[in-house]
């Protein structure tokens, strides 16, 4: 497995030389490519005041130059649009291939010149390679098509259930794709309802597609870490909005996707949560002071290099920048005055999960060139396995009376790490490709179905010396857990909706894997508790049978004081081979 350098580790300058000579080669055909460092990644200057941690990148190495490019392979955007005729992307757009929503057609290139989301996230997949102008896709020779779900008010607009199903498997352009990115999700923190027969109303049809091999689908974590949070809930270090908040981050067939930054750490904003699968580099703002000064210090620190829409009267260079903070430029590839480029067809502030997601998106590509025959849940096992370990010295997030909130990262009882801000790692594109290729498929899926208990009297949730204990056999022949999913319901009510809700959830696996599925001090929007789909990753490669237990205990809870509420019932699905 590749080694994730330091800052401070010392090149050799015959290796420095090397480095900048291969990288002088690809700039050759892709004018943009040194800027791309979450493809290639020696240290060199990006677009930000800060240089990346060296090493800290997608894995890809020499995969481009043996032509493991993506080939072959259809990937999906369930975006905002993507502007098909855009230079670097047109050649990839698989002709009649996408479908416009609102206009009923096959076009779908944005007309609001600040709707440039669907289109950056497109050229962070597949932009061509070595055509002379601009950037290079993770997967430069994938095919794409767009699904403008979300009108041409972008992301502001909602997006129908409806919609979901034609992109993600109903609708006649959908039916021949091998990947779906998804860089988009529910914004808000109340619970959803969401029913087993929901569940099941995604996953059948999820799993039939590609010749019952499934489609790939990739989303976005969220980027609700420290957005609009509650001081109390940002120092807790628990971060405001968890994944599990979004049902379909919860579903068996999703990778729910983290973003990680140039040093190699989690972005700033990246949402946590037990239902995260791996990481991919979503980077921080790309600003510079000399264009836009006495930001915070993450502001300066680089984000991706990708495709914006023609034009410098629209998208993310010149258009959105000006609109939204009265500048022609927040760094140096903005503008037409910009002497890196000045086409304004190319945007260096691209961030979020939104841009994290196309990461793995575009690595899933490379994967399944390598073996077209992988299902989904190979992918997924794949790339959970080879991923890197990063910032291995995450925090734990400690209340102030010693309760572990979340503990970090955590090796299950089969030996597999994983933490609530990583998943299982950053994706390493060639360790997972060089798997795929000689890699057994997965055994038939054995799924427990809802199990569930509701005892006769409710079980109070006290402190975290006494909680509330639901316990749940599971007899399947579960050898290794690929994901569990649960739910609970309490008559605990919250006093308010704004400050940091106060339970604890935590599922305990038979071998004594602990999992924070809900921590102590996150936001909830909600009076009542109740959650009917929530899943939680981090049992991977354990046995599936044998009792599981939820606890819920209220964290702030004065011992000898009386409980606000009680947990009513337990429900739980393990799904493994």
């Amino acid at each position: 497995m590749r080694q994730l350098l330091s800052k401070t580790t010392i090149l050799s300058a015959a290796t420095l030389l090397a480095l900048s000579a291969g990288a002088a080669q690809a700039q050759q055909g892709d004018p943009l490519y040194r800027y791309q460092w979450h493809l290639m990644n020696y240290g060199q200057s990006a677009l930000g005041d800060t240089r990346p941690a060296f090493g800290v990148d997608l894995g890809i190495d020499d995969l481009h130059d043996y032509n493991i490019r993506g080939k072959g392979v259809v990937v999906g955007v369930l975006d905002s649009g993507v502007d098909i005729r855009h230079p670097d992307l047109a050649a990839n757009m698989v002709p009649d291939g996408s479908w416009n929503f609102d206009e009923e057609n096959h076009d779908t290139s944005p007309t609001d010149p600040a709707n440039a989301h669907g289109n950056a996230v497109a050229g962070i997949i597949a932009a061509v390679g070595w055509n002379g102008i601009g950037v290079r896709g993770v997967a430069p020779a994938a095919k794409l098509k767009s699904f403008n779900g979300f009108g041409d008010c972008g992301l502001f607009c909602g997006l129908f259930t409806d919609e979901i199903f034609y992109a993600w498997w109903d609708g006649a352009e959908a039916k021949r794709q091998d990947v779906s990115n998804n860089s988009w999700g529910y914004s808000g923190t109340a619970m959803q309802s969401f029913s087993e027969n929901s569940v099941a109303a995604y996953e059948g049809p999820m799993s039939q597609t590609r010749e019952g091999r499934g489609i790939v689908y990739v989303k976005s974590a969220g980027n609700d870490f420290i957005s609009n949070c509650p001081a109390e809930i940002v120092a807790a270090n628990v971060g405001c909005k968890q994944t599990g908040l979004d049902t379909r981050n919860n579903l068996l067939n999703i990778m729910t996707i983290a973003a990680v930054n140039a040093d190699g750490k989690r972005s700033s904003y990246s949402s946590p949560g037990s239902s995260l699968w791996v990481s991919g580099l979503g980077g921080e703002y790309g600003r510079q002071v000399r264009y836009q000064p006495g930001l915070q210090a993450n502001r300066y620190q680089p984000a991706i290099a990708t495709t914006d829409l023609v034009g410098c009267d629209r998208g993310y260079n010149n258009y959105v920048i000006q609109t939204n903070f009265g500048l022609d430029q927040v760094n140096a590839l903005d503008s037409a005055q910009s002497t890196i480029d000045n086409s304004c067809n190319y945007t260096g502030i691209m961030n979020g999960t939104s841009a994290a997601a196309p990461t793995v998106s575009g690595v899933v590509a490379l994967v399944l060139q390598a073996n077209p025959k992988l299902s989904y849940r190979d992918v997924k096992y794949i790339l959970a396995t080879t991923a890197r370990k990063i910032d291995p010295n995450q925090p734990a997030a400690v209340h102030a009376n010693g309760t572990v909130l979340v503990p970090g990262w955590t090796n299950n009882a089969a030996g597999r790490a994983f933490s609530n801000w990583y998943g299982f790692g950053l994706v390493d594109a060639t360790l997972a490709v060089e798997t795929a290729g000689k890699f057994k498929s997965l055994p038939a899926l054995v799924d427990s179905g809802w199990q569930r208990v509701e005892p006769a009297a409710a079980v109070a949730i006290g402190n975290p010396a006494a909680p509330a204990r639901l316990q749940i056999a599971i007899g399947n022949n579960i050898r290794k857990v690929e994901s569990v999913q649960l739910g609970w319901s309490t008559n605990y009510r919250h006093a308010s909706s704004t400050a940091p809700f106060p339970v604890q959830v935590t599922l305990i696996s038979p071998n004594g894997t602990r999992s924070a599925v809900f921590p102590a001090m996150t936001r909830l929007s909600t009076t009542a508790f109740k959650a009917d789909f929530f899943a939680s990753n981090a049992f991977l490669d354990e046995a599936g049978q044998g009792t599981w237990t939820l606890e819920l205990a209220d964290v702030p809870l004065a011992a000898g004081a009386a409980s606000k509420g009680s947990l009513a019932s337990f429900k739980i699905r393990v799904l493994g081979h």
